[in-house]
């Protein structure tokens, strides 16, 4: 069915002014898709009108007192909250779904559809969340009658992967109860039986990134720990995966945990693991720890900057002592294993401020790699984009036809403050909006400009940080656009919402207009 939006506004606000206005519609045989009532403003949508029909409504329309003006519209506003919902999800860089009052699933990002649960979002819109996590945690909290209630820092499993879990209420300003946010973080990348990556499949020709490959394969005969350094989305886990399968402990687990991604308390326990009845909510008969797990392989601590000192201690002990002790035991274990950390920090930085330890740093960096960003070997961009619009084109059921050579510029002449992990995301959404089997220069949306910038600094709200990346990405996207009408098409939003979106964040003229 076709359709047609209407905002209508009115220059007072007197009892009974949309009761007159919707016996307009009546008295015309309009039905009435969709309402929304504000004050001085009401939104429509209602079936397509013959010109004469719409003509003949607006002028009873303009008969009734206090009505202003009805003019026709790309969105109504809760379509507007839709949409920006669905993008701040997907910039959250974890699994985040809404849900409803009694459990289904209202909105969800990409992150936890694709990465989490395998499929895409729209399979899980209004299905039920037990449907993907059949956990008791999360059944018998959704069975509670204490709608306020919140789940924090809880582990479960999903498949083979563990997980953080929080859930909470949301609620409105008059404190209305209207269901619950949920967010999945990953805990341990464990990969015990296959784990095939090896260094062919670090793609790149570019001489820094071939002299690291060699120093990485050099460092992988040996059992010494490794550092690897660099910024994120350069594929700091791909090089340890790689230097696992190079070793000779190729045939034992390579287990991953991310320490920024943990609070704490639960770190701790996730690294040495505990005694049965060592605190509440733990399993009875107690949990191995990675470096039980892992033994005679490689475990791999990502981000570990973040890790707090007093673990800092513990795990500077076992590196010492080759030995763990559960939490609430008082035995010691010995452990085989080899420690590969990573971290996208300025080590010196941290040990200089205190924020980490110098003894742990010498233990750790027996042998250390530091991985170039993306924007200082420009010339394995080709190769990449090639390699990962492939594989999109093959995700997607579409023939190949290449890049046209504008397409190339652009990505090549792109800063890309997020890196390879950035690139493959441009290019996946590039593969799955163009309708075409060709990926052209329109296709290309650099939305996500992640640098960690001073601008930044002085936002503390997420709604604040979220509302600058908007307006950076809006201003970069007319600049490069031949009119505002175009920048809408390449944001895949409305004419209409962009407009809103200029006047809201003051882009000027003089801003992207040459």
């Amino acid at each position: 069915m076709k359709t047609r939006r209407i905002k209508i506004t009115t220059s007072v606000d007197r009892p009974h002014i949309t009761y007159d206005i919707l016996s307009v519609l009546r008295k015309c045989d309009i039905n009435i898709l969709a309402m929304e009532v504000y004050s001085y403003v009401i939104y429509l949508k209602i079936p397509k009108l013959e010109q004469d029909l719409w003509q003949e409504l607006l002028k009873q329309m303009h008969e009734i007192e206090g009505f202003d003006n009805a003019e026709e519209i790309d969105l109504i506003a809760f379509e507007e909250r839709d949409i920006e919902m669905k993008r701040v999800l997907d910039i959250i860089p974890q699994g985040v779904v809404v849900l409803n009052a009694k459990g289904s699933i209202k909105y969800s990002n990409n992150y936890i559809a694709q990465r989490i649960f395998k499929t895409t979002s729209d399979v899980l819109t209004n299905r039920h969340i037990t449907n993907f996590i059949d956990d008791n945690i999360v059944k018998e909290f959704l069975g509670n009658n204490e709608k306020l209630k919140s789940i924090r820092n809880e582990e479960i499993t999903i498949g083979n992967q563990i997980y953080i879990l929080n859930i909470h209420p949301i609620q409105s300003d008059e404190n209305i109860f209207s269901g619950y946010m949920l967010s999945l973080n990953e805990v341990i990348n464990q990969d015990i039986y296959h784990n095939p990556i090896t260094f062919d499949d670090i793609i790149g020709e570019s001489y820094k990134l071939k002299e690291v490959i060699e120093q990485a394969k050099l460092f992988a005969l040996s059992d010494s720990p490794v550092l690897i350094t660099g910024e994120s989305g350069t594929g700091k886990e791909l090089f340890a995966r790689a230097i696992h399968n190079r070793s000779n402990r190729n045939d034992k687990p390579f287990i991953g945990i991310n320490c920024a991604a943990i609070p704490d308390q639960l770190l701790e326990s996730e690294l040495f693991g505990y005694e049965g009845g060592s605190f509440t909510g733990g399993k009875k008969e107690g949990k191995k720890g990675i470096f039980e797990l892992g033994e005679g392989g490689t475990i791999f601590l990502d981000e570990i900057g973040e890790m707090a000192p007093h673990l800092q201690s513990k795990l500077l002990r076992v590196l010492q002592e080759k030995s763990i002790r559960r939490i609430g035991s008082h035995k010691e274990a010995p452990i085989d294993v080899r420690i590969i950390t990573a971290t996208n920090q300025n080590i010196d930085d941290l040990v200089a401020n205190e924020k980490f330890r110098l003894d742990l740093l010498y233990r750790i960096n027996i042998f250390s790699i530091d991985i170039p960003p993306l924007r200082e070997r420009k010339e394995d961009i080709p190769i990449l984009v090639e390699y990962f619009a492939n594989k999109h084109f093959k995700r997607y059921g579409k023939a190949i036809e290449g890049l046209e050579p504008k397409t190339m510029k652009k990505l090549v002449s792109y800063n890309w403050p997020g890196n390879i992990r950035e690139l493959q995301n441009v290019l996946e959404r590039a593969v799955a909006l163009t309708p075409d089997n060709a990926i052209k220069e329109k296709d290309i949306m650099l939305n996500y400009k992640l640098e960690r910038s001073e601008k930044l600094s002085d936002k503390s709200s997420l709604n604040e940080i979220i509302g600058s990346y908007e307006r950076d990405i809006i201003l970069d996207t007319l600049k490069n656009s031949s009119s505002i009408r175009e920048a809408a098409r390449k944001l895949d939003v409305t004419h209409t919402l962009l407009i809103n979106r200029i006047k809201k964040y003051d882009i000027l003229d003089e801003e992207w207009k040459y």
